[in-house]
């Protein structure tokens, strides 16, 4: 079996590579271990575990941004989606008035064409 190189991020080794049983925390590891970097200096570790953190609050900073920026593209979806509403709301109350008009024109024809039957059942039963 060969090994497996990896990279300890702890705080003492922070980046340093070393070789280790593919099986590692698993049932049949060989606990086989070996550095393959020589051991930093206190300084190295000091500005890996820097950079590191550096890493993270960028890290952070791009995910708040990403979210800021979808927030706001959602915010400006909504502003339009609002606004075609009040579009569609104006467009159905002008429906609703035409419709009403409609109404009231057929009301009154049905009310004319009652009393021309009616005037015409009365002029035949005079016959």
């Amino acid at each position: 079996m060969v090994a497996s190189r990896w990279t300890a991020w702890t705080d003492g080794n922070p980046g340093r590579r070393f070789y280790g049983c593919p099986l590692y925390n698993q049932d049949g590891a060989c606990g086989f271990f070996a550095w393959h970097d020589d051991e930093f200096g206190e300084r190295a570790n000091t500005v890996i575990k820097e950079l590191l953190d550096d890493i993270d609050k960028l890290y952070d900073e791009n995910c708040n941004l990403r979210r800021a920026k979808y927030g706001q593209r959602l915010g400006e979806e909504i502003d339009t989606i609002y606004g075609e509403l009040r579009k569609l709301k104006r467009r159905n109350e002008l429906y609703d008035g035409e419709l009403k008009k409609g109404e009231n024109k057929f009301k009154v024809a049905m009310a004319l064409l009652f009393l021309a039957c009616l005037w015409l059942s009365v002029l035949y039963l005079k016959m």
